[in-house]
């Protein structure tokens, strides 16, 4: 005889939308006293008194609840099997591609970018993953280490605080920038020379980067041909700059990061569209960053600022390629369907490196859901069939998305796949 399945409350409070409180209270007043923790497991007598109580006032407002949640093993197993042959069904599959046009092989992507490349049309949009391995303070890292400066404390204090401050309340960035903006400013401390001291405060320019090597290889040909048409950058480091003067060659580059900066024809120009932040060198009013909610509030509303104008021009007379780069950033989402709208029916489109989750990974995050007992109760075949069923389902979520801005996806299972796949784009346009 099957033993009777249990389900963890945290799921349940969600599912009917309760408090802990309420719950214990409610299942306390029908005669079932249960521990007060979201991990306690409650029977299915208690789930349906609490679906009775609770779930049925939510099945009006299309909430997906499952009266019959409490499925046996068996049944289980049969539904996901069922679920996985028809989403990875070959001929819905091709049906689906066919419909939604938003994948791509690889070497008709490595084609495409190579045509742009030799027709002088390609442009490098370059996110927070190129600068990361150089130390480079992530955002997170960024936030908290400029919120340590706002705690009056005693230093080792002040970085206690911080830490449990963002790990417990986890701020929204945007929110986080704004008050952290307000309070340089409001004790008169230059806002941009704060975020430049963590910016580089462990960081190491002459780390080897395979990745930044080869796109400084990309960028050797300005004045020749074939050539990059531009950089596009959301970093605020010269890390790049340097690198480029590193070379022992000399290629003409110029840092685009407020109105009104003039490019020479023989001129690489690399737009830091969110602000730079040169890391010796005096900064003045030109080198205001967009770091916090007020910021992007401006750059919602003046669609006509240079570095809004300059993503727009580029996303609709370019062939893009965004490394490092999540597709996040809802200011860069508008300006790509800005930029798509304007192109009409044009063919061309843009590219962007992901990476594949691996199954590993899929295993472990498995063991942290609510459902863990349902999901452990599988067998090892029809786990791995789950395994595959949702790498499936997260590729093609990410590839419809980044379709939907006229963005195609790259897939790699390695990040180090990129300087590679780099390099035969440069050499194919020689």
């Amino acid at each position: 005889m099957l033993q009777e399945n249990k389900k963890r409350l945290n799921k349940v409070l969600r599912d009917f939308n309760i408090s802990l409180d309420r719950a214990i209270d409610f299942l306390a007043s029908k005669g079932h006293e249960i521990e007060a923790r979201p991990t306690t497991k409650i029977s299915e007598e208690e789930y349906n008194l609490l679906y009775e109580e609770y779930g049925k006032r939510l099945l009006n407002s299309n909430k997906a609840i499952n009266p019959n949640f409490f499925l046996r093993t068996n049944e289980l197993n049969e539904k996901l099997i069922s679920l996985g042959k028809t989403i990875l069904d070959k001929d819905l599959e091709e049906k689906v591609n066919t419909t939604l046009k938003a994948n791509i092989s690889r070497q008709q992507a490595l084609k495409n970018i190579s045509k742009s490349y030799k027709n002088e049309k390609l442009v490098l949009v370059l996110g927070a993953g190129i600068s990361l391995e150089f130390g480079v303070a992530s955002w997170n890292v960024l936030l908290q280490n400029l919120m340590v400066h706002t705690i009056e404390k005693e230093n080792k204090v002040s970085n206690i605080l911080s830490t449990l401050f963002n790990n417990i309340f986890t701020p929204n960035p945007l929110i986080s920038g704004r008050y952290l903006q307000d309070y340089f400013e409001n004790n008169e401390v230059s806002f941009e020379e704060m975020v430049r001291s963590v910016l580089y405060s462990e960081v190491d320019k002459d780390q080897e980067s395979k990745l930044l090597n080869e796109i400084v290889r990309i960028c050797v040909a300005p004045g020749k041909s074939p050539n990059l048409d531009s950089i596009i950058t959301y970093n605020f480091d010269d890390i790049l700059e340097h690198k480029l003067d590193k070379t022992n060659m000399e290629i003409p580059y110029k840092s685009i990061f407020g109105i009104g900066m003039d490019i020479k024809n023989d001129e690489l120009p690399i737009y830091h569209v969110h602000g730079f932040l040169p890391e010796n060198k005096k900064l003045d009013k030109s080198n205001i960053i967009t770091f916090g909610e007020s910021n992007y509030h401006e750059q919602y509303s003046d669609i006509y600022s240079w570095n809004n104008i300059v993503q727009i021009n580029k996303f609709r007379e370019n062939t893009c390629i965004f490394i490092g780069s999540s597709l996040t950033d809802p200011n860069i989402r508008r300006l790509l369907d800005i930029a798509l709208k304007q192109k009409g029916n044009s063919k061309e489109h843009h590219y962007i490196f992901k990476k594949k989750i691996k199954p590993e990974y899929l295993l472990e995050q498995l063991d942290t859901q609510s459902s863990v007992d349902d999901i452990n109760s599988l067998n090892n075949k029809d786990k791995n069939n789950l395994i595959e069923l949702l790498i499936n389902i997260h590729a093609r979520f990410e590839e419809n998305d980044s379709a939907s801005f006229g963005v195609k996806t790259i897939w790699v299972n390695d990040w180090q796949e990129i300087p590679d796949i780099l390099k035969k784009i440069r050499e194919s346009a020689v």
